[in-house]
């Protein structure tokens, strides 16, 4: 999706555009809480618990609307059917003011794989969805364990406030990033919120505190992938080294996800004191990189 989004916006623009696509996964934890919450509450059916409703619904939907993007996404301005001509031909040349066609060539695979900056900056977001992964899979057990709610079905709901501040703050982060043309040195003002917020949860007693600081944590973490998902593409020049260090960036982040399953492990309940000093320590080093 980032090298889809660079193929029709400008350098200049890409954060924001990148900022209001992620605000998709802020908001599904938003809606997915409540979501779950309605499936969990029908119980019994057919068969079946209502917590394997929520994977039958969800997955469903996730079906749903990949088979609909095959139909509905465009393949290129030309191919968008949305715009008229002129808009098409206006806006192949804002493109093509950024950019140059090339032939595919194996040395701009091996010039994206051999930059230092794509590794630092993978580094950097394998930490951040570090995070990421394991406040989506366990902010309702955080949240049900600090008996801040009264049952697992209310746990859900509170889920869904940290994520809905957050998706408003990752657009207006975004949106400055772009404007002030900074990538990195936002990211170093955004990454401390979410350091702050595990800092303060890792030792804080205090319910409400401790629910205050998921609003840090979720904040954070989320203004801070536009921006390092636009930086690398920005700092990539050449589609096909653009591709090459897109695809490795995520390829080498997205492994966080394995290790984001076994951080909150359930003997660590209720405070998760060792879990959150391990994604605390994560995000230093997300910083450093």
């Amino acid at each position: 999706m980032v090298l889809y989004l660079s193929n029709f916006y400008k350098r200049t623009e890409l954060a924001f555009r990148i900022g209001i696509f992620y605000t998709a996964a802020s908001l599904s934890g938003a809606f997915g809480g409540l979501l779950a919450r309605g499936l969990n509450a029908i119980g019994y059916k057919a068969g079946l618990e209502g917590w394997r409703w929520i994977f039958i619904v969800e997955g469903l939907l996730t079906v749903f609307i990949g088979a609909l993007s095959y139909f509905a996404l465009p393949n290129s301005i030309e191919s968008a059917r949305f715009l008229t001509a002129e808009e098409k031909h206006h806006a192949r040349e804002r493109i093509e003011q950024s950019a140059q066609h090339e032939p595919f060539e194996w040395s701009e695979v091996k010039r994206g794989i051999l930059n230092l900056q794509v590794w630092l900056s993978a580094t950097a977001y394998f930490a951040i969805l570090c995070g990421l992964y394991s406040f989506g899979l366990f902010l309702p057990t955080i949240i049900n364990n600090l008996k801040f709610a009264h049952d697992p079905n209310q746990a859900q709901l509170w889920t869904v406030i940290p994520y809905a501040v957050a998706a408003i703050n990752t657009v207006f982060v975004a949106f400055l990033s772009d404007r002030l043309a900074l990538r990195g040195p936002i990211m170093l003002f955004t990454l401390p919120i979410a350091i702050i917020g595990y800092g303060v949860i890792s030792w804080s007693s205090n319910a409400k505190v401790q629910y205050g600081m998921t609003f840090l944590m979720a904040t954070g973490m989320y203004c801070s992938v536009p921006c390092i998902l636009s930086w690398n593409s920005n700092n990539s020049a050449g589609h096909y080294k653009r591709a090459t260090t897109s695809a490795l960036q995520l390829a080498i982040a997205n492994c966080g996800g394995f290790v984001a399953s076994f951080i909150y492990k359930k003997k660590e309940a209720p405070q998760f004191k060792r879990s959150h000093s391990i994604i605390l320590g994560l995000l230093c080093a997300a910083w450093l990189s």
